[in-house]
């Protein structure tokens, strides 16, 4: 595994599309381990920036954005960083649903985390069903 964190210690980046107050005060009542998008990077730094970053440190992302696997940049920035990114595929959600799905999907984030060899793209559905959709 190239993850710099080992499975009882990973930490969540969250886009700065997937932040929310709500968010950030749910992940805290439950003790998840997080970073945000603007506690460590300017609003507008290329997403391409921060993917490479999130792999240096071993941080899984947590973000609403479905179309970095569509983006070449921004997918071959994420592959040679080797980064598990988990991407919400509803784009919908309110920030008070988001907040829940998160803390929900943690365990099961960290457990396929632990036995993923990065990169990975997991989309997380709004009922709560992680699945790899790309290597």
């Amino acid at each position: 595994m190239n993850n710099a964190s080992s499975p009882d210690t990973f930490t969540l980046f969250v886009d700065r599309d997937a932040w929310s107050a709500k968010l950030d005060t749910a992940l805290r009542a439950a003790g998840i381990p997080f970073i945000a998008h603007r506690d460590v990077f300017a609003h507008n730094t290329p997403d391409e920036e921060w993917l490479a970053e999130a792999g240096r440190r071993g941080w899984l992302v947590f973000t609403r954005d479905q179309n970095i696997r569509r983006r070449p940049d921004e997918l071959k920035a994420l592959r040679d960083a080797g980064v598990i990114l988990f991407a919400l595929t509803s784009g919908n959600l309110s920030a008070q649903e988001t907040a829940e799905l998160a803390v929900a999907s943690w365990l099961k984030i960290t457990r396929l985390a632990a036995k993923t060899t990065p990169p990975a793209i997991f989309s997380i559905t709004r009922g709560g069903e992680i699945r790899r959709i790309e290597r």
